[in-house]
């Protein structure tokens, strides 16, 4: 009887559940979770030999809000990484016939770490994006501020990021969906100072190109992705950094009432 239970049950979540619109995989998109629905993410993460799972936990305060909880662990030092704590809000939303026109604003904090950063992170952004049976566009901006930690004074952060996705086969819920994505990346950064001094060898900019794909069936969404550096305007004696790699699994549930 307990099996034919828990069979019931999967079979509802499985059936009963859409899951949310695309979006891209480095940059940031305006669609949010439906009022009391959840989502739990494992995405991991590898760049210059480094892996990492970031594990999230996202919650539908209303159709418009939703919030993420982010909590990264580290696999070769088994240490848990700083916190990030992300609130997005829809503030517009323009059905059209078979496509849809989205904005979000986007702020969060990053916490301290035990043994890292004792201060607090904070970033704010806006997403726009447009999606079609067919197509996707999606463009964001962010700004994040890094306060001092005692004598060093961290260089602030700004992204942007466009990007295009498009659906090779119009498909529909209960059938298998890919969706190929390209993205533009940018990272520019500020220079760093320690004890007044400012590190020549600190801030600049970063342009990335990074291909992806999500494949999503009926409330699971399977992601994978790779950020390919391709312009090095970093100040003084920088290298670009390496290749950054994402596969991810996303859960999405109902509400729990």
């Amino acid at each position: 009887m307990k099996d034919t239970f828990m069979k019931k049950l999967l079979l509802i979540l499985l059936l009963s559940v859409p899951l949310a619109a695309h979006e891209p995989l480095f940059g940031l998109g305006p669609h949010t979770l439906y009022e009391a629905g959840y989502a739990v993410e494992s995405e991991l993460e590898s760049q210059n030999g480094t892996l990492m799972n970031q594990f999230e936990l996202l919650y539908g305060i209303s159709p418009d809000w939703a919030v993420t909880l982010a909590l990264p662990y580290t696999f070769e030092t088994s240490d848990i990484g700083r916190a990030v704590l992300r609130s997005k809000y829809r503030f517009y939303r323009q059905d059209l016939k078979g496509a849809s026109r989205q904005a979000a604003l986007h702020a969060g904090a990053v916490f301290p770490q035990e043994g890292g950063f004792n201060v607090t992170d904070y970033f704010a952004g806006l997403s726009v994006g447009y999606e079609s049976r067919r197509h996707y566009f999606f463009a964001s901006l962010r700004y994040r501020y890094n306060p001092a930690t005692s004598a060093l004074e961290r260089g602030n952060v700004l992204k942007y990021d466009v990007a295009y996705g498009i659906r090779p086969w119009l498909l529909q819920y209960l059938q298998p969906d890919p969706v190929f994505l390209v993205e533009l990346n940018g990272d520019s950064m500020g220079q760093n100072s320690l004890s007044g001094a400012r590190d020549v060898n600190s801030g600049g900019t970063v342009i990335s190109i990074s291909p992806g794909l999500l494949f999503s069936y009926r409330n699971i969404m399977l992601k994978a992705g790779v950020k390919i550096p391709v312009y090095n305007g970093l100040k003084g004696n920088q290298s670009l950094p390496g290749k950054l790699y994402v596969l991810g699994l996303e859960f999405h549930f109902p509400p729990l009432y």
